[in-house]
């Protein structure tokens, strides 16, 4: 005779694991993104797409801050396009955004 679905203990256990696994990978996972800094190129383009705005348009901002050319902006972004070095400006915009 069946009996049809029978729950039983076992099951309750696999499932409490399991959910007890999931939670404890995303506190590690927030753990470690909290203690590994972002570099600036990640900062860059994290603070690019939260505002809404391109990075060309980060590197314009910078320029303005330090009384810098927009020619002088278009030639460092297309300069880091090619060799991906931020230039000092930037990095300095980007941190200030940071600290406050």
């Amino acid at each position: 005779m069946d009996d049809g679905f029978v729950f039983q203990w076992p099951m309750l256990v696999a499932i409490l694991a399991a959910l007890i696994y999931f939670e404890v990978m995303r506190r590690l996972d927030r753990y470690w993104a909290n203690r590994t800094p972002l570099t600036d190129e990640e900062r860059l383009w994290n603070h690019a797409r939260t505002i809404g705005v391109s990075e060309h348009e980060i590197f314009k901002r910078a320029a303005a801050n330090w009384s810098l050319s927009v020619d002088h902006a278009e030639a460092d972004f297309k300069a880091y396009l090619k060799k991906e070095i931020l230039p000092h400006y930037v990095r300095d915009y980007l941190r200030r955004l940071n600290a406050s």
